[in-house]
């Protein structure tokens, strides 16, 4: 079991590492490509859109055809679009490859989450999530260090190739070791229309989102892609409610629990990719700090989440679950306004303990957020809940990025006027004074998913019938 649980681990860490060293690396691919500061979030839009819409798709592909299978196609594709980044020669073109690798990536999560947790019952279903959110909280404590140090030293090409060997070899152990999980007593058909409906409303809005960066420019496609979104919102809940094996079943979003996890999640997410994705900026572009040292800056946070994510799946019970989740939220909050008072000559131990801060807050609020969406589905939903649960992360990054990345631009223009930009030190006060007010806006948001995770209070026994118990 634990060869098992360790070559799905591996297959994880890498998906989260290598993002965190592409984080890092944006401010060099940028200069290289010689793409303008307002398209930085682009590459990380441009993944999570694909790997957040695919997760429900491959999550019940899973549920159908095994999730071994469908997790080591997702490892696969991983591996491909992973070489591809690592040869392209133009920005856009290695927008596209991400793309690839975001599919791949989106298939290996929610089914990692299915194969780690399906042999255990309810309590060791928390410690094994609680050391699987250890194991992601440390490829966000690597990423940034080992991006910044390869960047640097070898060229951003080396954070994509890295990934292949090490995919290759989860490949060849997954084919021999792990066992074949059985969810569901008959194979349902997969209901493809259903996931037609889906991908484009969800693609739709999408790139509504991340074309809202330049709002005044693609007003009128905004509207039709949101028009589009909502037109095939409304087809797929209602062919949803007329299949007797719905892509996604309608009734999970009656449970007020789940939706109130999976909406949860989304607002922590939202805070946590869209305002914690503007540091290495912050650390790069305020004080000139190299990516190395900005990835080593980032550290406290990856270690606090580190620590508390095990701790969180041992004493994480089915009681105290939505009450950790809860408080983990308020933590976050606290987080994000020391970030908020940031200056221009503020000691690094202001950031640290800002950093330190949020990274408790998501620790304790990720393994409960994780463990109860699997806990409150039935056994036959697990994969396709669990990419719901995954999706609504990941939408949340990329409506963060967006939603920051705006608002920043904003704020840039703002403090600009008046302001005598060629006077020393002037673009960094600017710059601080504008992260400043991101911050604020972020720890506003954050204070939503403290209202959101209390109705995740109500007792699972009491909403879910023959649930994963």
């Amino acid at each position: 079991m634990k060869l098992i649980i360790g070559i799905v681990f591996t297959a994880s860490f890498f998906s989260i590492l290598n993002s965190g060293m592409v984080n890092v690396a944006l401010p060099t691919i940028m200069n290289e490509f010689g793409v303008d500061f307002q398209y930085s979030t682009w590459l990380y839009s441009g993944y999570m859109l694909p790997y957040a819409v695919a997760m429900p798709v491959f999550g019940r592909l899973g549920d159908i055809y095994g999730q071994k299978r469908i997790f080591l196609i997702g490892v696969l594709i991983f591996s491909i679009g992973s070489l591809l980044c690592s040869l392209a020669a133009g920005f856009w073109l290695l927008l596209a490859f991400r793309a690839v690798q975001a599919i791949g990536a989106a298939a290996i999560m929610p089914n990692a989450m299915v194969l780690i947790t399906s042999p255990f019952d309810v309590t060791m279903r928390a410690k094994v999530l609680g050391w699987w959110g250890m194991v992601s909280s440390t490829g966000s404590l690597i990423g940034p260090t080992l991006g910044g140090v390869l960047t640097e030293h070898v060229g951003w090409h080396s954070i994509f190739y890295v990934n292949v060997p090490f995919a290759v070899a989860v490949i060849l152990l997954g084919i021999k070791y792990i066992p074949v999980i059985k969810t569901v007593e008959e194979k349902p058909e997969f209901d493809k229309l259903g996931a037609v409906f889906l991908i484009v409303s969800m693609v739709s809005l999408m790139l509504a989102i991340t074309l809202m960066k330049e709002i005044s420019l693609y007003f009128s496609q905004i509207l039709l892609l949101l028009g589009v979104f909502l037109c095939f919102l409304v087809f797929f809940i209602w062919w949803e409610k007329k299949q007797k094996y719905p892509l996604v079943s309608i009734e999970l979003f009656r449970n007020i629990p789940f939706s109130a996890t999976i909406t949860t999640s989304f607002i922590q997410s939202m805070a946590m990719f869209g305002g914690l994705l503007l540091i290495p900026m912050y650390l790069q572009k305020v004080h000139d700090f190299s990516p190395t040292y900005s990835g080593i800056l980032i550290l406290p946070m990856s270690l606090a989440m580190m620590v508390m994510a095990p701790l969180m799946g041992n004493v994480s019970t089915e009681k105290k679950r939505q009450n950790y989740a809860f408080k983990g939220m308020i933590v976050l909050v606290v987080g994000l306004g020391i970030f908020s008072t940031l200056k221009f000559e503020s000691r690094y131990l202001i950031l640290a303990a800002a950093l330190v801060t949020t990274g408790i807050g998501l620790g304790i609020s990720g393994t409960p957020l994780s463990t109860s969406v699997i806990n409150l589905v039935s056994r036959e939903q697990t994969g396709v809940a669990s990419g719901i649960f995954n999706m609504m992360r990941f939408l949340g990054g990329v409506v963060g990025s967006t939603i920051f990345g705006v608002y920043l631009q904003n704020r840039i223009s703002y403090h600009s006027v008046g302001s005598d930009l060629s006077l020393p030190g002037m673009q960094q006060i600017v710059m601080t004074e504008s992260f400043h007010d991101v911050y604020i806006l972020a720890m506003i948001f954050a204070s939503f998913g403290v209202i959101t995770a209390l109705g995740m209070r109500v007792k699972e026994k009491e909403t879910v019938k023959g649930g994963n118990k």
